[in-house]
């Protein structure tokens, strides 16, 4: 009578390996694991604090105003928000001198990026200084074939107070598209040469700076029109 169920014993273990083995092939080298989001206490750090309005970081009254047009989607987009973006929002978002608006101004033939669709809709909860910083920090996280899905839900996952439900339905929206969209033609119309530029408009002016400006460059900037 045993030696019946031998057989079967074996057959159901070959049973389960298959079905493991059908779940590793599909869940691949992507797994969640392969990508997790890091740096989010910095983030929170940076931010936490200061008010935000949908694109827009600091007090709407602010006397000076700091447009950055980026494309978060690109491998320097992260130094460059750390090296002189992040110091700027410590030193004067923070302190309510000014505030910034995030502008998306893709670089690549596309009007619109994955990560700055995703962004608008986070900020339709006023999270997408969160979003677009987590982003751009752990963009080569990102898997080879390109931005996912799973990455950009594992980014929102991370941002703290954010309704992912409600986020994954604002992504899936024709608005979040829009917004994003609507700076890239703000973009077209500055005829901006490359990205990051910076815009600073305060009481005494406008100043305009391309090529990814330095921080002395903006500060200099913000003097100048404040």
């Amino acid at each position: 009578m045993g030696s019946r169920w031998i057989p079967l014993t074996i057959l159901s273990i070959g049973a389960v390996a298959l079905v493991a083995a059908i779940i590793s092939i599909s869940v691949g080298e992507n797994r969640v694991e392969s990508y997790r989001i890091e740096e989010a206490g910095e983030v929170q750090q940076l931010i936490a604090g200061i008010r935000q309005l949908g694109d827009r970081l600091g007090p709407e009254d602010a006397p000076i105003t700091i447009d950055v047009f980026t494309d978060v989607q690109i491998p320097t987009g992260a130094a460059y928000q750390q090296a002189v973006v992040d110091p700027l929002i410590e030193e004067y978002v923070r302190t309510g001198e000014a505030n910034m608006v995030l502008q998306h101004y893709p670089l690549g033939p596309k009007p619109v990026t994955e990560g700055g669709i995703a962004s608008e809709a986070a900020g339709f909860q006023d999270r997408q200084w969160q979003f677009a910083e987590l982003f751009m920090r752990n963009l080569d996280l990102a898997p080879e074939q390109g931005i996912t899905e799973g990455f950009l839900n594992e980014v929102a996952a991370v941002v703290p107070k954010l309704d992912v439900t409600q986020w994954e339905a604002d992504l899936e929206a024709v608005e979040a598209e829009e917004l994003a969209a609507e700076d890239e033609e703000i973009a077209a119309t500055q005829r901006f040469s490359s990205a990051p530029a910076i815009v600073v408009t305060g009481a005494a002016g406008t100043e305009i700076l391309e090529d990814g400006p330095s921080l002395e460059r903006v500060e200099e900037a913000i003097a100048t029109v404040g």
